[in-house]
This record gives structure tokens, sequence and C-alpha cells, in this order.
């Protein structure tokens, strides 16, 4: 029993379907039947993270997501690079395969090390990109199939009224908008039990059991993303507050259960996130702050408009900051039917609750201060409040919308099952209030708007040759570094990323695209400062015109390969190959083709 349920009266209460009723027609006991329905809606939303990638599962190792922004690329990779630090037996929160001789915190990144356990035989027999492809698509489903559990099994509602507020949890704009790029923000599906399971701490008889059971999930959310993580406990608190107020003479009795359960969960969590959290905040290569890059808010526009992802903008107009932050973008008519039915289930302090949740969600996303179409409007927004805060500094705030999604999701699947019970006694008493053709017409109005495109996917370069063969090898040592032209950049080229997974990550890569940290301010950036042989590659190729080198930028570009451990620089599909080997030529010796790269062979001039 949760917080939520142990208030309500039965005439409050949601309906639900007796899951232990048998069948007295079949004779088939109910909770058979019930196990295979809910087989049938996981597997319906299997189908429709399927469809929203289909543009990808045409072909997961040759196309990518148009509108990853890069991300795409580094997710397969913090997969690969997980999956070859927990089978080469090498710290799974740290790498040097990227930014070679100096290393990655992969704490202090998106690292997803939480989906690249249980992936790892896909990674290691299919490779990163069926991973990623996997668990985007289960982690859409999962989600939406996490919040119909907790809806239809825990507040009893009709399963109708679940699936509908499952699949607005887990597809509304604002979550597929995210799906274009941010594996650990969409593998939400850990999520639904963690509230239930921390609600429940209020009324439970067996507070140990459930709060070593949070404990654990705490502490595997933590491994998958803990953006997700803080705004759930963000959540909570704001909505155990605005729930229980009217309580305060009955929690007496909630405090005990509830503190021994929330100690168990910490004893649990925190040893088992020590070390990960040590190597974030203290360890090698960490951070103090993202800097500019918590730069995420929204536009107040931007709550009443149409996501390019969904059928209601069609000439994919775009009016956010990316593709993969379009936080807002649930419409006129649904936020109207959405105020409309928090008036009229105002009583149900459920729906009042997590209407205040939804409008917090709203008001924290438009940052320090409120913009129109880009434009300030002179107005603060409550964020302003917290922006100087440790860690809530670094946040970006435009993603509280995720828990307006969440609001808005209970408040349909609350008023569709009341719906649904006023149609069926209207029914028996013989009314004939067509109320169920009234209300989809409500919901159609909407949602349909909001339906999902799949997201658009392009054509990725193919891997040389040169890695697949494992030519490679005759010219780089294992751990030694190859240096990529195009050069690894976080906005420019990251395809380089792919030979590195099609070597099985044998060789590292100077640079690249993570965050790290950059100043005496040990502020983070997601692409480091150029170095000397990078500045050269990038000037050459972006400009087309060969460089002179002087003395000084020799002897730098020299050091620095020694540094990195370049045993050789690889140009694949570069059109200013001539003036790279009119620049590079005279310093590191003729360069020379080898099946589909060009290639210099610079191990003479880096082991001395």
């Amino acid at each position: 029993m949760s917080v939520v349920d142990a208030d309500q009266t039965a005439s409050e209460r949601a309906t639900a379907e007796e899951p232990e009723t048998p069948d007295r027609t079949s004779g088939e006991p109910s909770r058979f039947r019930s196990m295979r329905a809910d087989l049938l809606i996981l597997a319906g939303f299997v189908a429709v993270g399927i469809y929203l990638f289909s543009h990808v599962w045409l072909g997961p190792g040759s196309r990518i997501l148009a509108h990853s922004y890069n991300d795409h690329y580094q997710f397969e990779w913090f997969l690969a690079v997980d999956t070859y630090n927990i089978t080469h037996f090498h710290n799974p929160f740290f790498t040097d395969l990227q930014n070679a001789s100096i290393g990655v915190n992969l704490m202090g990144n998106a690292s997803v090390l939480g989906l690249a356990l249980p992936l790892l035989p896909i990674t290691l027999l299919f490779g990163p990109s069926a991973s990623f492809l996997t668990a985007v698509t289960l982690g859409f489903a999962l989600t939406a199939f996490g919040w119909y559990w907790v809806l239809h099994r825990d507040l009893r509602l009709h399963r109708a009224a679940a699936v509908l507020g499952g699949a607005f949890a887990a597809f509304a704009p604002t979550i597929i908008s995210h799906g274009n790029a941010h594996l650990n923000l969409v593998s939400m599906f850990l999520v639904p039990w963690i509230v239930r399971y921390a609600l429940r701490l209020f009324r439970t008889a067996r507070p140990v059991r459930d709060g070593l059971i949070l404990g654990l999930m705490i502490a595997y959310q933590a491994l998958i993303g803990e953006e997700i993580l803080l705004m759930t406990a963000i959540a909570l608190g704001v909505f155990v507050i605005v729930y229980a107020f009217p309580l305060l003479p009955d929690l007496r009795a909630m405090v005990r259960p509830f503190l021994t359960g929330l100690g168990v969960a910490v004893a649990v969590s925190l040893p088992l996130l020590a070390y990960p959290l040590w190597m974030q905040f203290a360890g090698p290569r960490h951070y103090d702050s993202l800097g500019g890059l918590a730069y995420v808010t929204n536009d107040l526009n931007t709550f009443f408009e149409f996501s390019t992802t969904s059928v209601g903008n069609l000439s994919g107009t775009l009016t956010s900051t990316n593709y993969a932050e379009e936080n807002g973008y649930f419409g006129w008519a649904l936020l109207i039917l959405a105020a409309g039915l928090t008036l009229w289930l105002w009583r149900d302090r459920l729906v009042r609750t997590v209407a205040i949740l939804g409008a917090v969600g709203l008001a924290f996303s438009l940052g320090p201060n409120v913009n129109w179409h880009f434009k300030s409007t002179g107005l603060p927004g409550p964020w302003k409040l917290f922006v100087k805060f440790p860690v809530l500094d670094s946040m970006n705030v435009g993603r509280f919308t995720f828990l307006t999604v969440v609001a808005l999701a209970v408040i349909l699947a609350v008023a569709t099952d009341r719906i649904l019970k006023a149609a069926a006694d209207a029914g028996v008493k013989g009314s004939g209030v067509p109320l169920r053709l009234v209300w989809v017409a409500a919901l159609a109005a909407a949602l349909v708007p909001l339906l999902p495109l799949p997201l658009p996917a392009t054509g990725r370069p193919p891997v040389p040759k040169f890695f697949t063969s494992g030519a490679y090898k005759q010219y780089v040592a294992e751990n030694h570094t190859v240096v990529p032209v195009p050069a690894l950049r976080a906005t420019g080229d990251m395809t380089a990323l792919t030979w590195q997974m099609a070597a099985d990550m044998n060789f590292r890569m100077p640079e690249g695209y993570f965050m790290g940290p950059i100043g005496p301010d040990n502020v983070a950036t997601n692409e480091p400062p150029p170095g000397p042989v990078t500045s050269v590659l990038l000037d050459v190729t972006h400009s087309g015109k060969a460089v002179t080198l002087t003395p000084a930028q020799q002897a730098e570009m020299l050091a620095q390969l020694r540094t990195w451990k370049a045993d050789a620089i690889v140009v694949y599909r570069t059109e200013a190959l001539p003036q790279l080997r009119e620049t590079l030529d005279p310093l590191l010796g003729t360069g020379r083709q080898v099946e589909d790269v060009w290639l210099w062979d610079v191990r003479s001039l880096t082991r001395g």
C-alpha cells in the first residue's frame, strides 16, 4: 500500500478489474488472463518503440539518428567502452580510450554503465550499434509499462486508463525529442518503481524489505542516469509535501516505517555508490560544475506549440534550442483539457497533488528568467532561487517538464477511469448518455496532434576497411594512439569513434567528445581545446589550404604525438588530402595509402 491509496475512500478510488476473480466462462483463472493482457500491452509498447526508431532499425550499423548532434555516436561509444572495461577488468568509471594520455572520468559523463551490463551479450555479439538501438527502444517501452503497472495495479485504475497514462508518460513529445540523442534520459524504466517503493514506505508493514529494494533501485538508477534520479527525488519531495500536508495529524503513524525504510535504502545505496560518487566528484578528471553547458531552459511559448516529433508539426519548424531539447510542446488543447480535468477532480487529493507538481515542473523549466520566442520578458522565473545551489546549478532545468508529463499522464488516467465508470453506470441505468464518445472526442482533440512520428535517420559513413580487416594492427600497437582525420570534435565530426569500435577498442584516440574539466575554475567542457596537432589538422581541413609549419609548431606537434603515444595519423575521405600531404610530409615523412586510408606511420618519431 502506498501513501497515495492509503488516504482514499472507496468512493474516491478509481475502479479496477479484480485480478483474483476466476473467469466463470472459460474457467481460466483471472490472474493468468491478467498476465496475458499485461504481456500484450508490453508488446504493444515495444511495437511503438520500434516504430519510433524504424528508420534506424532498417540498418542499425549503417544508419544514425539525423538529429543526434553526435550523441548517437557518443552513446554507442559509451556502451562499447563500458563493455571493454568490464571484459578486461578495468576501472569501469575511467578510461583513456578517448583523450589519450589524459583520460575521461566516465562517472562525470553519461556513460550508462547500468545499461551496458545487461546489454553485454548483445554488444559482444552484434556490436554497440545494436545495443544502442535495443536500449533506446526498450527504454521507452519499459518506462511506459512501468507507469501502466503502477496506475493499474497500485492505483487500481481501469486497464484502458492505465494504458493511456503509461503511454503518455513515456511517449509524450517532451520525452520523444530526447530519443534523438539522450539514451540516459529516455531510460526511465526504474522511475515508476522507485516512486512506488518510496511512497510505500509511509504505510508499509515491511519497511526493511521495501527499503532494501528501494536502495538497490536507487543505486542502479544512478548508473543509468543521475539527472533523472535527482529529478525524481525533487518530484517525490514536492509530491509528499503537497499530498501529506492535510494529513499532518495522522503523520505520526507513518514516520516510523518511513524512517526505517529510508534508513535501509540509504544504508544499501550509499556503500554501493560510494566509490562511483568519489570518482565523479573527487576522482581524476572530475569537474566542479557544468558552467555554460547547463543552458537548457524553455521559452514560455513552447508549452502551447507542437514538437517536430509530432503530427501536429508536419512543417518541421523548430522553435526550441535544438531537436533533442523540445521539452514543452503540449499544445493548447491538452493544456486546456488538463486544466478542466483538474478543476473537475480537484477534490481528489492525488489529482490535486500531481497538478501542482506538474505546474512546478513547468515553472522550474523556464529557468531563472522567463523568455518568449528567445526574447526576455523581464520576468524572473522561480528557478532564480536555486541557480547558485551546488549540484542544482548544473541541472538542465528545461527538462523539469518531465515532471509535467507524468502529472498529465496521471490526470488523464484518473479522468479516463472515472468516465469509464460513469459511462458503465449510465449504461446500467439506461440513460443512454454517450459519455465514452464525448471523452474519446476530447482525447482525440488533445492527443492526436501529439501522436509521434518516426525519428528521422540518415546514413553513416562506412568504417574504413583498414580497420575492419585488421590491417591497422601492422601499424598501431595495442593501447597506442591513432590520430584520426577528420579530427574528433563534439561540434564537428565524430565518425572516427566507429573506427575504434570496429577495432574492439584496441587503440586510443586523442581529445574527443566528453565532459571534462578546463581552466582554473574546473568547469566542464564537452570539447577540449585543440592541441598543436589537432589545430593544424583542423586548419587545413576547414580552410582547404596547406600550412607551412614553423620550427616551433613542428616541435610542439612532435612533442604532442609522443605524449599521445601516437603510432599513426589516418586520413579517410577528406577532400583536403593534397593539402594535408603538403603540410605533413615535410615533418612526418611521406605518407602512403594503405587499404582505403592515407596513413603517416609516425612510430619512428614517437618511440625514441
